[in-house]
């Protein structure tokens, strides 16, 4: 049984979230956490300010770290690692350090001491994940309502891809370069974490070209459930897509990770289905045989073929700030700064969309957008 709690709360005033947080956790089936350790895992894609809505709001978080000790739980720690993470990062801008202090819990970097894991579904990739893992009873992951230029859609799964410290993310995309490849990859990590609970953030939600550079839209909703599948599949329902079409909902269900919700004992997706939400405009799936077998024996055909299927990024010249973050985390060395300019090698660009992720400028454009 999938069940995914769905509940209204209209606005970031904390005596609100407070109460909507508590009541989804519990018509969401939240596990006991009585003298557990939990570590708690915010979406922070980059340490924006919460009005831009990439980030987990830090009312979220602080409401889910007060109903966590008061159902008992030994000791609450919260942890993310962005892309491009630097040395002891601690996330003020979004104001989720502030909440770790004055909430009295201990704010985990990820990047000391992790652990190599193996990790399922492909093809013994090791990665290394965060060593607190191996510290704590529970996970609870904490994502964005928002959508993904590669991936459709990112929610409780693809949130874990965090655990992954800082630029051991980005050269992924380059061993796994299809969609259905780099959902196996995140479900993978997820079977790893084993997630005992999800709350995701849709007060204020993105769509457009996510998951850094949308346009903020007011939802008014929070969604809570054991599983992180169902609650993608919910989240994907919401925002007018065929849920089994997004790549890690369709993995996470093939390889037992969840299942599409069986009940939804608050509001249901089906009736909160966002007709005019602009979303990534889905392309045509790789076939099985091609996602699953010709990548490990005809990687260099997998490449052509995705990149046939995509398009490069577009460097707005105007508005580039020039901080270089799109050079220093793309994995395929594909861009190069030229006269104040970003130069793009199309024959060398993957298609990752990695720089369009971490550009604080919204100054590259990816035309992959279902107008409303």
């Amino acid at each position: 049984m999938s069940s995914v709690a769905i509940v209204r709360c209209e606005q970031y005033e904390q005596a609100l979230v407070d109460q909507a947080v508590a009541v989804a956790c519990k018509i969401g089936e939240m596990p006991d956490v009585r003298d557990k350790r939990i570590l708690l895992k915010p979406n922070i894609l980059s340490d924006a300010k919460e009005e831009r809505g990439i980030t987990t709001h830090s009312a979220v978080l602080r409401a889910m770290i007060r109903h966590l000790k008061s159902q008992g739980a030994k000791e609450v720690l919260v942890g993310d690692s962005p892309g491009l993470q630097k040395p002891n990062f601690q996330p003020k801008a979004s104001g989720i350090y502030q909440v770790c202090e004055e909430e009295g819990v201990q704010w985990i970097d990820f990047t000391k001491q992790p652990k190599t894991y193996t990790i399922p579904y492909t093809r013994g990739k090791k990665l290394p994940l965060a060593a607190v893992l191996s510290q704590v009873d529970m996970v609870f992951s904490l994502p964005k309502f928002k959508t993904h230029q590669l991936m459709y859609a990112t929610g409780a799964v693809k949130n874990l891809f965090g655990l992954v410290p800082n630029l051991y993310k980005s050269p992924c995309h380059v061993q796994f370069p299809s969609r259905e490849q780099f959902a196996a990859l995140m479900v993978g990590i997820a079977s790893i974490v084993k997630p005992a609970f999800s709350l995701m953030d849709g007060i204020i939600a993105m769509e457009g070209p996510g998951p850094a550079n949308g346009i903020s839209r007011h939802l008014g909703l929070l969604i809570a459930s054991r599983d992180p599948v169902a609650l993608d599949y919910a989240q994907a329902q919401i925002m007018g897509y065929d849920p089994l079409l997004v790549p890690i909902v369709a993995e996470g269900i093939r390889r037992g990770l969840g299942d599409k919700p069986t009940s939804y004992p608050a509001l249901s997706a089906e009736k909160l289905v966002q007709s005019d939400y602009i979303r990534i405009e889905m392309q045509k799936r790789t076939s099985f045989i091609h996602s699953l077998i010709v990548p490990f024996v005809f990687s260099h055909y997998i490449r052509w073929k995705v990149k046939k299927e995509r398009k490069a990024p577009v460097f707005l010249v105007d508005s580039c700030i020039g901080c270089r973050k799109c050079i220093d985390i793309c994995p395929a060395g594909a861009l190069t700064m030229v006269d104040k300019r970003i130069i793009i090698d199309p024959k060398a660009c993957i298609r990752c969309y990695c720089c369009h992720e971490v550009c604080p400028a919204s100054a590259i454009l990816v035309d992959e957008v279902i107008p409303s």
